[in-house]
């Protein structure tokens, strides 16, 4: 076993390193060595772990697991978690039978409990893939449950100690308050000894000019010394953690000349305390502690506001809701409901699943999804989604996505992979912070060795100067934190990061590829013109439409959706490509194509106009024309020009026809046109603009943009697109607006920017401070006080990119009306 195994445990229970209770005789087999146990808890816990071939873990890990608390019917605690009804409310289905779902772990302290939880639970059969988080205790598992149930995953994860819990919003905020509350008590803790210390120094430093004798002088080096280590050892143990753990993976991490400069400065006084004499700095180690805890604080409030989003979506669903049963409405929680169910949402309730509103009118507020602060109408018939808030009216919706299928879900499925991804820039800072950690070392050796040949009183106050000015805290922590904070200012535009490389990548752009239905567009098509030609009666037209369109799914019958009256309709039936056909108080008609209604007429009629028209006929009569339009989202225009102001190239590339696709482009002014694009064409395109040298991002929404969009440099999808295209996309947009698009454009570069400033103020300080620091002319608490200032100044210059203002375009995009739904125009004619 190895020393860091045996130094953990001391002379306590080998597993938890708790004393053992007198009279206590029990041991467990590790590694063929018997070894100590507290109790039965921990002896079974160590049995299996070495049972199961992991006794490496005792190397590994550095820091001690709670006591587990031993119950003889693991499985039977967590049986009801079998549940279909909890399946589909906390997981996700995958592919070929298998789910994703994210558990909250208790006693998750180091890497080791990860390795042990990976190797320990991930050998089960059904378990494909089980990843630990350890910053934030979630284990993220994808499993069959069919072969594995989750009560014995549960179960196993229970007897190693690390009981788990499913997923709650409220999970991650009460980390969060733990996670304060304590950087909190280090800080009040280390100030209230700083204070203290301070005045004992202070004390002696005045008594030292008016002859204070030698015993009170001793008094107050005593006393200095019993505040400032317990001090020193309980405020400072974020450090030493921190230090030993880069240490014994085999790295150097910014921590690692922190605490040998604290615990060389505080052992190194308690040495002369007792033993020596010259100069002791208990007064600087302690105000070094509390400076580099306020920049921490300040570093650990910048984190969790950037994932204050990620918590509010978290939260926005309701607990419960109110279902329509037979015997009326019930109060149920979300997951005793299921797809097809209808719930009543009234004025101030949030919306509990998405789907469709099957009755009434609402004003809904979505602006925690979307970012528009302005309540949209929405009506019978509208998709409405999960976390929204209804400000006015009453509606009937009729479920359609639960639990983990909802866009809200995914969304913080989305922010939860952006959290735990390092970008390039931030794997570049760690590297160079690395380096210069080593240099750090190297140089306050050198310092050292030199100040001992020049005056040996001198060479103790260079090292502790050098080690504690020149930590690269500000390096490590100003590019993390710069991306923290972008990821707020973009979340505040209505733009969500899934890949932080996009944000290197976006002001490198030179081309952007758009996509027109449903991105361009709205996914809902709309009736722009009506004619008649056999008929009289324009409503009727319309109902009969909408009843035929009842049986299709092509974008289409989007527009017809609203005059479905409900009526009879017998062999209703839909051709792919062509139209839709049915019997309506027994007359038959046809709703389609020219070539689809020729069928009956013997004739193709002519369309009436340029556009996208079908034909209503019987039998014998062409009765009415409609022009089907995809309008133009919100923001169309103004993404293109600001994106053109930009100086950027836009092609606009569509699988649609091309009179549709002409006629969005001259209506934008988009010149560079491709049409009736299949996916393999989209994506050839951006290939072809690669290979001729241009930085390209595509915009898209659909299933068939998801490859394009994995082929483009950077990538954006709209969040109410499809899950392949949000899950291919680096920013997903929110919200039916396209200002925030360009909006994003002009944040990318503000973002670069301050990155390479923390960069410049890092290596600027650091270059000036060291050679201060080696001369002699920095004592240890200047360079305290410097250190902790650089670090402040770094995170607070990143902090101004959560800050950011919303630009124009955006602002009339919020500004909007209530509801743009365009009214249909209709132009009757014989």
């Amino acid at each position: 076993m190895s020393q860091t195994g045996h130094q953990l445990h001391g002379d306590g229970c080998w597993h938890c390193g708790e004393p053992i209770p007198a009279g206590v005789q029990i041991s467990a087999s590790i590694g063929g060595h018997d070894r100590a146990m507290c109790c039965h808890g921990c002896q079974t816990v160590a049995t299996l772990i070495d049972q199961a071939g992991l006794d490496r873990y005792y190397e590994f890990r550095d820091a001690l697991p709670d006591r587990p608390e031993l119950k003889d019917s693991e499985v039977a605690d967590f049986i009801a978690w079998d549940r279909t009804a909890v399946l589909e409310h906390y997981a996700k289905p995958d592919c070929d039978g298998l789910y994703r779902l994210s558990l909250v772990l208790e006693n998750v302290h180091c890497t080791a409990c990860a390795w042990l939880i990976h190797r320990f639970v991930g050998a089960l059969p059904g378990v494909a893939e089980i990843r630990v988080d350890v910053s934030d205790g979630r284990g993220h598992i994808l499993f069959n449950p069919e072969r594995t149930p989750l009560s014995t995953i549960a179960a196993r994860l229970a007897s190693l100690g690390y009981r788990p819990h499913l997923d709650s919003p409220l999970a991650g905020e009460a980390r969060n308050k733990t996670e304060r509350r304590q950087m909190l008590k280090y800080i009040v803790v280390a100030g209230l000894g700083m204070m203290q210390v301070m005045s004992f120094a202070l004390s002696k430093y005045i008594g030292a000019w008016q002859g204070m004798d030698e015993q009170t002088e001793r008094f107050f080096l005593l006393i200095s010394m019993v505040v400032a280590v317990p001090v020193c050892l309980y405020s400072g143990q974020l450090f030493y953690k921190s230090a030993w753990r880069t240490l014994i993976q085999g790295r150097m991490g910014m921590d690692v000349p922190v605490a040998f400069a604290m615990l060389l400065a505080l052992f190194s006084s308690v040495f002369i305390t007792f033993f020596g004499s010259g100069p002791v700095y208990f007064d600087s180690v302690v105000m070094f502690i509390f400076f580099l805890l306020l920049g921490r604080y300040a570093v650990l409030v910048a984190r969790q506001n950037a994932g204050q989003l990620h918590s509010a979506l978290a939260r926005s669903l309701p607990v419960q809701a109110r279902r329509l049963g037979e015997d009326g409405p019930e109060m149920v929680t979300l997951v005793e409901l299921s797809a097809g169910d209808r719930v009543q949402v009234g004025s101030g309730e949030t919306i509990p699943a998405d789907g469709r509103i099957a009755s009434g009118s609402v004003m809904v507020d979505e602006s925690l999804l979307s970012g528009e602060s302005i309540p949209r109408r929405r009506v019978e018939g509208d998709r409405v989604l999960a976390g929204s808030l209804v400000r006015e009216g009453q509606m009937t919706l009729e479920i359609e996505e639960l639990g983990q299928s909802t866009t809200l879900s995914g969304i913080v499925r989305m922010l939860d992979q952006a959290r735990t991804y390092k970008p390039r820039m931030a794997l570049m800072a760690d590297r160079l912070a690395a380096w210069f950690v080593a240099f750090v070392l190297t140089g306050a050796t050198i310092s050292g060795l030199v100040w001992w040949q020049i005056d040996p009183a001198m060479a103790l106050p260079v090292v502790l100067a050098v080690l504690v000015v020149s930590c690269p805290c500000a390096l490590a922590l100003g590019t993390p934190v710069a991306l923290a904070s972008a990821a707020r200012g973009f979340a505040r535009l209505g733009v969500l990061i899934s890949r932080p490389d996009a944000l290197e990548k976006l002001p490198q752009i030179t081309h952007v590829v758009l996509d027109k239905t449903g991105t361009l567009t709205l996914p809902e098509m709309r009736i722009g013109e009506a004619r008649l030609v056999g008929f009289d009666d324009l409503d009727k037209a319309r109902r009969l439409a909408g009843r035929l369109e009842r049986v299709s799914r092509h974008p289409v019958a989007t527009a017809f959706a609203r005059y479905d009256d409900g009526g009879a309709i017998d062999q209703a039936s839909s051709t792919t490509a062509a139209g839709v056909s049915g019997t309506i108080d027994g007359v038959e008609y046809r709703l389609g194509k020219p070539a689809f209604i020729a069928e009956w007429l013997g004739e193709s009629p002519i369309e009436p106009g340029p556009g996208q028209w079908v034909a209503l006929a019987d039998r014998n009569t062409l009765l009415a024309w409609f022009r089907v339009d995809s309008p133009l989202r919100e923001g169309a225009q103004a993404l293109v020009e600001g994106l053109r102001s930009s100086g950027l190239e836009i092609w606009l590339a569509s699988g649609d026809r091309a009179e549709n696709v002409d006629r969005v482009a001259a209506e934008l002014g988009i010149v560079n046109v491709r049409s009736a694009c299949a996916p393999a064409d989209k994506l050839a395109l951006v290939q072809r603009l690669q290979a001729e040298g241009a930085r390209v991002a595509m915009v898209g929404d659909g299933i068939n943009d998801a490859p394009v969009l994995a082929g483009a440099d950077v990538s954006m999808a709209l969040a109410e697109g499809a899950d392949i295209a949000r899950t291919q996309a680096d920013l997903v947009v929110t919200g039916k607006g396209l200002s925030r698009i360009s909006a994003a454009f002009d944040l990318a570069p503000r973002v670069r920017r301050v990155v390479r400033q923390n960069l410049v103020l890092s290596f600027s300080y650091n270059a000036t401070a060291l050679p201060f620091a080696a001369a002699g002319f920095v004592p240890p608490w200047l360079a305290a006080i410097g250190m902790s200032a650089s670090s402040l100044v770094v995170v607070l210059n990143a902090y101004r990119l959560g800050r950011n203002e919303v630009t124009r375009g955006e602002k009339e995009e919020r500004s909007g009306p209530a509801d743009t739904r365009p009214a249909p125009a209709t132009v009757p004619t014989a």
